[in-house]
């Protein structure tokens, strides 16, 4: 092993404690994984098994004809080598009674892994821990954070044998050893409910703002960054904000990530079409012309019809904290991009969230568990989509709190 570089033995897995209780929803869910146009796609590996199955004459027929390569720039071995074919906005190997018949024929094992975790994720991390965690594009992993007013627990157990890691890490990145530490403070903010849910993600800006300008006394960093997380340093700052002019800020931001032009899936056009026909959209000059009037009442509505869940949005936004590996921190820089990456994503979140609740929209779970899983589909399951954006940020100096702050005004 080279001396620049320190050794990493991951023997315990570190998960939410919600993840012991995920089931499969089948055909009880709104928006299956199967459905709705959402691409399923998968490495080289599971290509070549898929092209050995075999099975009855109907199932043969319907590999044959759905099983395509995926061509161009963005083909790669590992997880977009190849695809199935959606037929009329689902897949073609799904029954009748929304099962796979593939699985049905020969078994849970031939199946693409990314149809067989989906939507579990496990990450080697940096904090010495298998992380396993659930993605909230599924309906089910939702329904659990709706059943925890208390807030998110974790757990950890050893893994087995042939999970276990040992790897390296180069030592002259300070943020490593402590990345544990890191980790824990920034979920105990977001989970510190004396402040209000977008207070607590500024106050985690904050926090970061020293290691992303270079501290490397991590030990007096993180002294500093418990006392801060117990101050009142965020008291007013969004308050502050005058809404006239934060509120098209923040509508605009949102507007511009979903109506992209490279968005042509069916979650992107139904949220498109929503959010047009809800804010009365025009397109002049190069910029949508937006009526805010429909969102603050929306907004009103959203906070009588869910008065008392306010926890769910905090459950859902740590759920994404940990299943992201939040913060990176392989630099300075990749630590707040991933800052600035998360601010986004609580924004669309956000959005979408009150959208359950327009004039007309029946303003309750189901629609706003159906806009929040589109939402993870189309945004949160396309990093190319939000690494742009934090790009378009920092080239248009809008990288600081003081902007991060317009993004949690909604």
């Amino acid at each position: 092993m080279p001396n620049d570089h320190n050794l990493l033995t991951i023997q315990n897995d570190l998960r939410p404690a919600y993840y012991d209780d995920f089931h499969c929803l089948m055909s009880d869910c709104q928006l299956n994984c199967c459905q709705n146009d959402w691409q399923i796609t998968f490495g080289k590996k599971d290509y070549l098994k898929l092209k050995k199955q075999k099975g009855s004459p109907e199932l043969n027929q319907r590999l044959a004809h759905c099983l395509r390569r995926v061509r161009g720039e963005k083909a790669n071995e590992t997880n977009n080598y190849a695809k199935f074919v959606i037929e009329n906005g689902q897949c073609p190997l799904l029954s009748e009674n929304c099962l796979c018949r593939l699985q049905q024929e020969n078994g849970e094992k031939v199946l693409p892994e990314v149809c067989r975790i989906f939507p579990r994720l496990k990450t080697y991390s940096a904090t010495g821990y298998l992380e396993r965690s659930l993605s909230p594009a599924c309906e089910g992993v939702l329904a659990l954070l709706w059943d925890l007013p208390q807030g998110i627990d974790f757990l950890s157990d050893p893994v087995s044998d042939d999970e276990k890691y040992l790897g390296s890490y180069l030592n002259d990145n300070p943020l490593i050893p402590f990345s544990q530490n890191i980790r824990s403070l920034c979920i105990d903010i977001l989970q510190n409910r004396r402040f209000s849910l977008p207070e607590r993600i500024l106050l985690l800006g904050l926090a970061l703002k020293p290691l992303a300008e270079g501290q490397t006394d991590l030990p007096a960093w993180l002294e500093k960054a418990q006392a801060l997380a117990e101050s009142t340093a965020v008291n007013g700052m969004l308050a502050s904000q005058e809404q006239d002019k934060t509120l098209p800020l923040f509508l605009t931001n949102n507007i511009n990530i979903l109506f992209s032009p490279d968005h042509f899936d069916q979650d992107a056009r139904t949220l498109q079409h929503i959010t047009s026909n809800w804010l009365g959209l025009e397109y002049q000059e190069k910029t949508f012309q937006l009526e805010t009037e429909p969102y603050l009442q929306a907004k009103e509505r959203f906070a009588k019809q869910f008065s008392g869940r306010e926890y769910f949005m905090e459950n859902l936004m740590v759920a994404i904290f940990f299943h992201l590996s939040l913060p990176k921190m392989d630099s300075p820089e990749i630590l707040w991009k991933s800052y600035l990456d998360f601010c986004t994503l609580y924004s669309m979140y956000r959005f979408a969230a009150v959208m359950s609740c327009r004039e007309g929209a029946p303003g309750d779970k189901e629609e706003l568990f159906q806009l929040l899983v589109r939402v993870s589909r189309f945004f949160l399951h396309r990093m190319d989509k939000r690494i742009h954006f934090q790009e378009s940020l920092l080239q248009n100096n809008s990288a600081s709190l003081g902007a991060m702050a317009i993004l949690l005004s909604g």
